[in-house]
């Protein structure tokens, strides 16, 4: 029921605007996800070994949202949707993989219409209060092109580490450093449908979420984005998630800030250091 196909540096895996039927999960290799901007490939992101990609043609019959290319000698298990019911119970693993992947898109699609509620409700207001030449000006504002806004600047690490006993014992390593973003954050679980960067052992009563947030990257800018915790989270005493309408992101000042995971109370309290 699943295919192992193999690719050489340089190959088109899957192409943007192509109807798809199959997903992926890289066994072994690289790839890059790429998307069409101006006549040209913009670079989206890198996958690895264990990641997955085109898992949403299991759900939709939408056309590619992107390109994906090996960038060296690279094997995959490509899994056609006509074989979904069959795989679940002879290659439950692969299964498990690739449900990660469409839970963390629905996850990251509910943020995003989160935030830009909250970007509407903030742009409407802001405009009620201008003149109508300061109006037209906005609108030229906020139609401005991606090309010309802020690109993303060059981070080689963020260092997390724990400022209370209970957050140094949480985690695996005090510091734990990381080298790329986005950096997913949650309570370590032996659930096989959650998937986290960092995971943080809690104890009753409990203050992380399984996913809790992300620390990402938007321009030269490093911040937090919740991703639909219980008890939200505070970065540098600005509270999202939880209770409060936000999902963020709140970015830190500087080269880093104080993360505190649930509560204003909460004993979860690290100190986030970025490398430029």
């Amino acid at each position: 029921m699943i295919t192992l196909r193999q690719y050489a540096p340089g190959e088109a895996i899957i192409r943007e605007n192509e109807i798809g039927e199959c997903a992926y999960i890289i066994e072994k290799g690289r790839v890059e996800i790429t998307r069409e901007k101006e006549g040209k490939p913009a670079h989206i992101a890198y996958l690895d070994a264990g990641m997955t990609f085109g898992e949403m043609s299991m759900v939709d019959d939408l056309p590619r949202s992107a390109t994906v290319t090996a960038l060296e000698d690279t094997m995959v298990r490509e899994v056609h949707r006509d074989n979904l019911y069959e795989n679940l119970t002879s290659n439950p693993e692969t299964m498990i993989k690739l449900l990660k992947g469409i839970f963390e898109r629905l996850r990251i699609a509910n943020t995003t219409i989160a935030r830009l509620k909250e970007e509407m409700k903030s742009a409407e207001g802001a405009k009620a209060a201008m003149p109508e030449t300061s109006q037209f000006l906005f609108h030229r504002a906020a139609s401005k092109p991606e090309s010309a806004r802020a690109q993303p600047g060059n981070v080689k690490s963020v260092r997390i580490e724990g400022l209370t006993p209970r957050a140094v014992e949480s985690l695996t390593e005090s510091p734990s450093t990381f080298v790329a973003l986005p950096i997913k954050v949650g309570r370590k679980t032996n659930d096989p449908l959650v998937h986290n960067h960092l995971e943080i052992a809690d104890r009753d009563p409990l203050q992380i979420s399984r996913h809790h947030v992300s620390i990402v990257q938007e321009g030269d800018k490093v911040g937090v984005l919740d991703r639909g915790s219980h008890l939200g989270a505070s970065v540098d005493d600005e509270r999202i998630g939880g209770k409060c309408d936000s999902p963020g992101p709140v970015f830190f000042k500087g080269d880093g800030g104080i993360l505190v995971l649930g509560t204003e109370k909460s004993p979860y309290r690290f100190k986030v250091t970025i490398e430029r």
